[in-house]
Formats: structure tokens, sequence, C-alpha cells
């Protein structure tokens, strides 16, 4: 079933024989795409009214001398699939790079926009992400909202502009440490049965008693991925150019709290690592879907921002240096089924998405579109045939926004209801699809020749 849903188009770089050494050039660029205060919050349906700090979109550029690719992330609530083909065909209009070279990722943070939708034809009948919808009119038609879809376009193309300029021979470093201290997974495993009596009433985060180490009425702890994996890229010089750090957290701590403009807690975070680090700092969001921060509101944010930025440091002092290769590219189609009720309100009984990696060598980035749980990142990882494998959620496309396993839709829950418009089999088969772009670039390479011939 699965395999006639996948359908693999292409692996843009083919990697030769003798795969000849390598000289990488990498750079950084940001734009500001902080819309006008006059524009409306998805939650309140009101005029955002203030900033707390600014929405950015950073670019990072690399470049092997025959393929140019491009990470573009940045400060909005999700990626739609009209938004990352749109961003894609200005940037290749401006400056050449071929759009299916290009990875846009959201940080998902919920005081900012959700991206906009400039053409309809993707999710059948549903033009505008129903979450954006929910409390107010659509905002295409919207003077202030349509000046900031041309300039979220614009700002995509400047922040790649200056990355191309500023590219320049790199090498690139991986470590990783443990940040679970700032993580909290809101979907805990019931108990089953075996409960006596009623169990003492549940207390919430905005509790004077919430405590995220402690689990309540008999749950045991859902899956968590504790990994902050920082990617260092450095110059001849050995200054960084670029710092990219990969976490999986919702972007939720300013929020709702907070009716304004904000990039949550990866903003601070991001000053705070550029300060400690030099050279840009980009928050790459993993699968998040079920993980939250471990307490919500600003003094929360100083402190994850300046905590992670420390324990950032202690990954740079013990990571390693990754062996330089040609840029490697793929993307799958995946068409996912959808429940019942999607199909009613979108009119189709299907959405095409894509997943897309691109690889260097042993390091991987590879995108899922949509909400994903934890489970699928670890899926991914531990099926990649690259042994530093970054699996990013909220990436090129909506998908059927939450997505879990096989056997998540049974434990029920917001993620796996009304939020989550696939069928219980979507994510087995983004992971398939994923798994497959990776082996399909991984059989490519030297090693992968060769293991194939043993």
């Amino acid at each position: 079933m699965r395999t006639l849903l996948l359908c693999v188009l292409f692996s843009l770089v083919t990697v030769h024989a003798a795969e000849p050494a390598v000289t990488l050039r990498i750079g950084a660029g940001r734009a500001d795409i902080t819309p006008g205060t006059d524009v409306l919050n998805w939650v309140t349906g009101k005029p955002f009214g203030a900033v707390l700090d600014p929405l950015l979109v950073q670019a990072l550029v690399l470049d092997d001398g025959r393929t140019k690719a491009v990470i573009l992330r940045w400060d909005l609530t999700d990626v739609s699939d009209s938004a990352r083909d749109e961003v894609r065909r200005v940037v290749n209009a401006a400056l050449g790079i071929p759009g299916e070279n290009i990875l846009i990722n959201a940080s998902h943070t919920h005081s900012a926009p959700w991206s906009p939708v400039y053409r309809d034809g993707y999710r059948g009948k549903e033009r505008d992400n129903w979450w954006s919808i929910r409390y107010m009119k659509s905002q295409n038609d919207f003077p202030p909202y349509q000046k900031w879809m041309d300039t979220l376009l614009a700002s995509c193309v400047e922040a790649t502009r200056q990355a191309v300029a500023a590219a320049q021979p790199a090498t690139i470093t991986i470590g990783r440490v443990a940040v679970n201290e700032y993580l909290y997974n809101r979907r805990p495993r019931g108990p089953g049965w075996g409960i006596e009596g009623k169990a003492p009433a549940a207390v919430a985060q905005t509790h004077p008693e919430w405590d995220a180490e402690v689990l309540q009425g008999g749950a045991s702890f859902g899956p968590m991925d504790r990994t902050l994996a920082l990617v260092s890229i450095r110059d001849a010089q050995n200054r960084t150019i670029a710092s990219l750090y990969h976490v999986a957290c919702h972007s939720v701590s300013i929020y709702p709290s907070y009716p304004g403009i904000s990039a949550d807690w990866p903003g601070p975070a991001s000053v705070a690592m550029s300060r400690a680090f030099g050279g840009e700092s980009l928050f790459l969001q993993g699968c998040c879907g079920d993980i939250t921060p471990w307490r919500r509101g600003s003094a929360a944010v100083a402190e994850m921002a300046a905590g992670m930025t420390k324990k950032a440091q202690v990954a740079q002092k013990f990571a390693v240096k990754l062996a330089p290769a040609p840029l490697q590219i793929g993307r799958a189609k995946v068409e996912l089924p959808l429940t019942p009720a999607a199909q009613e309100r979108t009119g189709v009984d299907r959405i095409v998405t894509e997943v897309q990696a691109i690889v260097c060598g042993p390091l991987a980035f590879v995108t899922l579109p949509g909400e994903p749980l934890t489970d699928l990142g670890t899926a991914i990882r531990e099926r990649s045939p690259f042994p530093q494998t970054l699996v990013l959620g909220y990436s090129n496309g909506m998908g059927v926004h939450y997505v879990g396993m096989p056997g998540e839709k049974a434990r029920g829950g917001y993620e796996m209801g009304v939020a989550g418009a696939g069928t219980d089999a979507c994510g087995g088969i983004l992971v398939d699809a994923a798994v497959k772009v990776l082996e399909d670039l991984f059989a490519q390479t030297s090693r992968g020749r060769a293991a194939a011939k043993k």
C-alpha cells in the first residue's frame, strides 16, 4: 500500500565514481519578516498591536562548486505548500538556484502569522489553513497582510543573496548535548487499567504546583528527543560563520499570554548563541508535535535561552569535524490519505506533499511536512544510513498537520483528533519515504556502492 503512495521523484546530484575532494563554500544571511502590527493575530482575531522581538528569515547557502543548496528558516508558524513553491520560484528567478535545492523550515512560533497562501489548488477546496481562520476571516484580501506577503518573498531573496555573497571555504563540526530539562512531552502514556478509586485532579502548566518532572494520574512518560545538535560552520581562520542548533520543542513559551508578535524562545536563544559563538545562529525545528517547553512565560524564555547556550558551548567543546563531500539533494512526492472529516473539509481523499534531503558527507538534513510527533524523527534516524541525520519537522508544506506513527490515533488526544487530518497510516508513510530518499542518496556514495557489492 505504501509503495503505491510513494513516488521518488529524483536524486538531483549524482556522485561520481571517485568522489573527488571537495571544498565547501558556505555563507549565511538574514532579513526581517516582521509584519505590521495591524496584521491580525490568528488566535485573537485582533491586530497583533505590538512587537516583543522581530521575526527573521535566515539563509544558509552551501556550494560545492557544482551544486548550490539553500536552507531557509523563518520565524513563522508553518510553511504552506503554496509559500514553499512561491519562495522557490522567486529565489530561482533572482539567483538561479534551482527551486528543488531549497529547503524551508519554520520555527513554529505561535506568536506570528501562519505562512501565506499565494495560490490555491494544493488542498482541494481548503485554501487557508483551517487553524488560521478559526477566529477570523481570511486575510488574503487585507492590505496590511498583502503587503507582508510581498515582504516575505522579497526578504527570502535578500537573505539568500547575502548568503551567496558571503560564501567562503568552510569546515563543519557537530556536537550533541542533552537539554531534556527544558522539554516536556504533553502526551504521557495513561494507564489502560488498574487504578483503584479516583485519581487526584490533574494540574496544568499554569498551576503553582505544576512540575514537568512529575507525572500525574498513574501515567508513564511519553517519548522525547532530549538532544540539542549543534552544527558549527567555520572559516579558514576558525571563526564562526554560522551555528545551526536543532531541537525538537514547540515555540510556545510566550504564547498565549502575550498577544503581540514574537519569535518565542528561539529568538532570544539565537541572540545568546550568536553572542557566545559569533556569526549567525539558526534554529532548526525538529519533530516536536508532542513536545513543549517545561515552563511558560518570559522568565522561562530567559532561562531557556541562557541554559541552552551554555549547553551548546559544551557541545562545541566536544564536537567532531565532519569529512567534506559533494552535496547530494533528493526528494520524494508522497500521497497521504485523509480522515473522513478532513475529506469532507477539503473535498479530496488525500494530500500530496514532499520529503526532501540535503546531504553532505555523513551529515543529512531530512524534512517532514506538518507537525510530526517525536517518534517519526526517532524512526528515521534509526534507519538512516547517514550517521549524522537531523530530521526537521514543519518543513516544505503542511502535510496532514499533526501526524504520529501508526497506533497513535487509538490513544486519542488533541493531536490525533481534529488537529490531525491524516489517517493512522500517514506517519509510517512519511518515515518510509524519508528513509527511501536517504537510502537512494547513500547508494550513490562510494560507501554505499561498496556496501552493495558485499
